[in-house]
């Protein structure tokens, strides 16, 4: 329970290097179109046609309106979300997935990380949120669509963990999340396949403040997490679909008195 204490923010969008054009950003954030935004204000990754994978206060939060999904400039309905049933306010399991009323025609899916290598491997972040340096921390939201690269310093069962560095202990185009984009996805390439590694959940604010260098950001590890998202979205199981526009309740074993949404 250490990391709940930890929380300091939501999660998302992408603060920079100060010593990096931000142009470079821009352009990372254009390869992966997989990588879309919830409106109004959250982010996640195209898993599947018609599922975007998220993060569960994300999905908890959108299924009380009128849930979206913009992908490659085009707006999607949603028709059902689901919020993994172990999911805590503040605390481990915050994953979830929203089911498109019609599948995405021009964007190739993310795959869904399945072995347990995670640490040291170097990701790629994606959002829209709030964007700045790592000496200013998130300072404006234009709207731009950017990535940043970071290395898993170290991962548990729920969690895999990022610093944000500064100097020759950053990647060339280090980054973390800053406020606006929970959910943006963790992204890693092999053999010219995507793969999500982890969804944007929490910054710890360590360092000078949340965004700023040497602040600490956990997202949910995907790879423990698998098993429940193929189960939903093979159609197996609906365990943990939330009522949409019923407010904090969910149907199945997700049903619990006393939630509340992040």
């Amino acid at each position: 329970m250490l990391i709940i204490a930890l929380v300091s923010h939501p999660a998302g969008a992408i603060v920079t290097r100060h010593d990096r054009d931000d142009a470079r950003y821009v352009a990372l954030g254009a390869r992966f179109p997989a990588a879309v935004t919830v409106l109004p204000d959250g982010s996640g990754v195209l898993i599947a046609p018609n599922w975007v994978l998220t993060a569960g206060h994300v999905a908890r939060g959108v299924a009380k309106r009128s849930p979206r999904v913009e992908i490659d400039g085009r707006e999607h309905e949603v028709a059902r979300v689901f919020v993994h049933p172990k999911w805590q306010e503040m605390g481990p399991h915050d994953v979830g997935l929203l089911q498109l009323t019609s599948p995405a025609q021009r964007v190739t899916p993310a795959e869904l990380y399945t072995t347990n290598d995670e640490v040291g491997q170097v990701v790629t972040f994606v959002g829209r949120g709030d964007t700045g340096t790592g000496l200013t921390g998130p300072q404006i939201a234009d709207g731009k669509k950017r990535g940043a690269t970071n290395r898993i310093e170290s991962a548990d069962e729920d969690w895999i963990f990022f610093n944000f560095d500064e100097g020759d202990d950053a990647t060339d185009l280090e980054g973390v999340s800053g406020p606006g984009d929970s959910g943006g996805p963790a992204l890693v390439t092999r053999e010219g396949k995507v793969y999500t590694v982890g969804v944007s959940v929490f910054s710890d604010g360590r360092g000078k403040g949340p965004g700023r260098y040497g602040v600490l950001e956990g997202y949910t590890r995907v790879s423990t997490h698998r098993r429940w998202i193929e189960s939903i979205v093979s159609g197996k199981s609906a365990d943990g679909e939330v009522d949409m526009g019923a407010g904090p309740g969910t149907r199945g074993a997700c049903r619990r008195s006393g939630a509340r949404q992040k």
